[in-house]
């Protein structure tokens, strides 16, 4: 379906600032819209695996609501303690009203 990638929302269900989460195939991915634009990483902080989407979304980094670990949503890099490992993010793309997230 759409080379790989699967549909998981629509542009008006996550608005700026938001994070959502969805289950892709076996996966928790973490939507978040920074600005209008959008990005898709797993929702599992790499410190205790707790949910990143219950965390605050500010630009482009996100805080972990559970020990405070701070991940930047583009790239997935951890960018302060307790986390040292980065976050896996994943391919998005926007058709149309559209969000698509691509999980291998």
């Amino acid at each position: 379906m759409n080379n790989g990638f699967i549909r998981v929302a629509i542009k008006s269900e996550i608005l700026p600032g938001e994070v959502k989460s969805f289950a892709v195939d076996n996966e928790i991915i973490a939507v978040c819209n920074v600005g209008g634009y959008f990005y898709a990483i797993k929702d599992k902080c790499t410190h205790m695996e707790f949910p990143l989407s219950d965390g605050v979304l500010e630009n482009e980094t996100i805080t972990c609501a559970y020990h405070g670990a701070e991940f930047n949503v583009k790239t997935g890099e951890a960018l302060c303690m307790p986390a040292v490992e980065p976050v896996e993010t994943y391919e998005l793309k926007v058709e149309g009203d559209d969000i698509y997230v691509l999980v291998d």
